[in-house]
């Protein structure tokens, strides 16, 4: 784990918007400070670790509602994941579903665009105001450089032993019609197969009162999904707690061995920390995120990430749109792209 000891802070920023706050919060970095911003990688990523960040809290601005920033930097595509070869890795994962034991896998694409001038505190207040009921968040480190992205997946939050997490899955574009249009079955089976997982991690570890939600429908700026909370007590320390649930069918698949082994086999990229996780605890509150909607910036390129759960439903054209629309939940708030 990779630790911030910098006593004045100088090379770290660490800024966050709770879901629903009225404000972006900064992390002053301090060695015994009582609130700690954590950032874990993707659970087969190449060189990246758990980077964590002691400190205390201060109120950065107060967000105005409603008053979006309407200039925003322009920038051109430079690369990414091909068409042809996300088609190609939804093709195979499906004849791999079809032989079984294989039911679902995430398959994730990424985007490089020519980028300058994003300022860490611009990019978490245009995103919370896009995503407000988010967990949004930028951090700069000399470990991993800058990263930032904005989450509508709790992980595990609460105050110790009473949590709960989310499982969200699905995914259309918002207002397409009545509001009443059902969901398809293949979305449906796909937010199932989330939910059964938790509930089995949940069990396994040992947690108790375990109770679930109703399913819902959220909306994510262009996009909705669909969520189940699971209630629970913890009974096991919290980290064990995170490894039963993390890597979720929602940014993995199912079974989950099977699934990594695919995803490791087909992508041709190193997630680093997509779909990892990443949150804050102080004392016994805490809350931690999926790791979804994010990007880096390096050296002025911004390489965003995206991805879609295959079964044997899906569509492979329908997916790849999928990761398009995805992209333009966490770029359009903050940069014009031709995308």
């Amino acid at each position: 784990m990779t630790t911030a000891h910098d006593s004045d802070g100088s090379e770290i920023e660490v800024l966050f918007h709770k879901p629903g706050s009225p404000h972006i919060e900064r992390l002053i970095p301090e060695e015994d400070g009582p609130v700690t911003f954590r950032l874990h990688p993707w659970e087969r990523a190449v060189e990246q670790q758990e980077m964590s960040v002691c400190g205390r809290l201060e109120i950065q601005e107060v967000l105005v509602r409603g008053a979006r920033p309407t200039v925003k930097t322009s920038v051109s595509q430079l690369n990414g994941t091909a068409h042809s070869a996300h088609i190609a890795a939804i093709e195979a994962a499906q004849a791999a579903i079809a032989k079984g034991p294989l039911r679902k896998v995430v398959l994730s694409s990424l985007l490089h665009v020519k980028a300058s001038g994003l300022d860490n505190v611009d990019v978490v207040r245009r995103l919370a105001l896009a995503h407000p009921d988010s967990f949004t968040w930028a951090c700069t480190h000399p470990s991993i450089g800058t990263w930032f992205g904005s989450s509508p997946e709790p992980l595990v939050q609460g105050t110790w032993p009473h949590l709960r997490t989310a499982c969200l899955a699905g995914t259309r574009m918002a207002h397409l019609g009545d509001v009443t249009d059902p969901w398809t079955e293949k979305e449906r089976e796909e937010q199932d197969l989330v939910t059964e997982g938790a509930l089995a991690a949940l069990q396994q570890s040992g947690c108790q009162n375990i109770q679930t939600s109703d399913r819902e429908t959220i909306q994510y700026g262009p996009i909705e999904h669909l969520r189940t909370w699971i209630d629970f007590e913890a009974t096991r320390p919290l980290d064990e707690i995170i490894g039963a649930l993390h890597p979720t069918p929602a940014v993995g698949g199912t079974p989950r061995k099977e699934a990594l082994d695919f995803i490791a086999q087909h992508e041709d990229h190193d997630r680093a920390y997509y779909t990892g996780w990443v949150g804050v605890q102080q004392n016994q509150d805490l809350s931690f995120y999926v790791n979804l909607r994010c990007a880096q910036l390096h050296d002025d390129v911004l390489t965003a990430y995206a991805g879609g759960g295959i079964t044997a439903a899906s569509r492979p054209e329908a997916e790849w749109d999928e990761t398009r629309n995805k992209l333009r939940a966490v770029l359009d708030p903050i940069v014009h792209w031709n995308g």
